[in-house]
């Protein structure tokens, strides 16, 4: 998709699933597990657009205070000094690509769940959930701006805007519709950084599910985070951040199920009782 242009969004990403789903011969049981999910992920994404009409107040110093004091440099301009030189090189390329991998990322992880064990799916898949809704309502109390706005706002000077140089050697041979064409994006939906939260949800769910072998993923958890703070698209701070929130979705879905089970538990013996 990359390659031929075509901009990775849940939409289209799902087709390339049921394709899959055809393959293995679950295309009827791939849309009734699939759809509800999938119709609630773009409901956020539409609500998300929303945010910043909710509140236009958008917070800059913040995040640049708080790497800062932790770093004693703002770790963008200190990466960027070090690694960017004003065109295109192999790590401009790696970066763009882990940053584009935002949603087919969990959405693929959640296919191969799927296909092994559905309660592993539908429990990832609640999860998903809340870690997006929170970090809408999030969105919504605390707009805050991505180094590459705040260096334009003189706030962050010298951040450059790497992904949109990147973008343009990109070829664009396929335009193939999507809804997310119609919705407004938000750019100061910075904190916490779902970039960084969901592969690190991902990481949480490849443990419980994979074990040891989930060791393999982490490589790719480091190089998104290290993506976003060199693109200029966000702070170390929003990617501690979107870790706290994916680590308490994951947690709240874990309590949720056990209660769920719980519930259903006492439901049988009461069955079991009265039969």
């Amino acid at each position: 998709m990359i390659w031929q242009g075509i901009g990775i969004t849940p939409d289209r990403y799902v087709l390339i699933l049921i394709l899959a789903s055809l393959f293995v011969h679950k295309t009827r049981k791939f849309l009734m597990d699939w759809l509800p999910f999938l119709f609630i992920l773009i409901s956020y994404d539409f609500l998300r657009s929303l945010a910043p009409i909710l509140n236009p107040r958008v917070h800059f110093m913040e995040m640049i205070n708080f790497d800062k004091l932790i770093f004693g440099v703002n770790p963008t301009i200190f990466l960027q000094s070090i690694l960017y030189h004003g065109k295109i090189s192999l790590i401009d390329y790696f970066s763009t690509f882990f940053y584009f991998l935002h949603f087919a990322l969990p959405l693929g992880f959640a296919f191969t769940l799927w296909l092994k064990n559905r309660y592993f799916f539908k429990k990832f898949s609640i999860s998903l959930l809340i870690l997006s809704y929170s970090a809408f309502f999030t969105y919504v109390i605390f707009p805050a701006s991505p180094p590459w706005l705040a260096s334009q706002h003189e706030d962050l000077p010298g951040v450059v805007k790497i992904l949109d140089t990147n973008l343009k050697s990109f070829p664009t041979r396929l335009q193939l519709p999507t809804i997310y064409e119609t919705f407004n994006p938000n750019t100061t939906a910075a904190v916490p950084s779902l970039h960084a939260a969901y592969p690190f949800l991902v990481l949480l769910f490849a443990f419980k599910f994979y074990s040891k072998k989930a060791l393999y993923f982490i490589p790719y958890v480091l190089g998104v985070w290290f993506s976003l703070v060199y693109l200029g698209e966000h702070y170390v701070f929003d990617i501690f951040t979107g870790v706290i929130y994916a680590v308490g979705s994951f947690y709240i879905s874990e309590i949720l199920f056990y209660l769920w089970k719980k519930e259903k538990s006492k439901k049988l013996l009461a069955i079991n009782f009265l039969k």
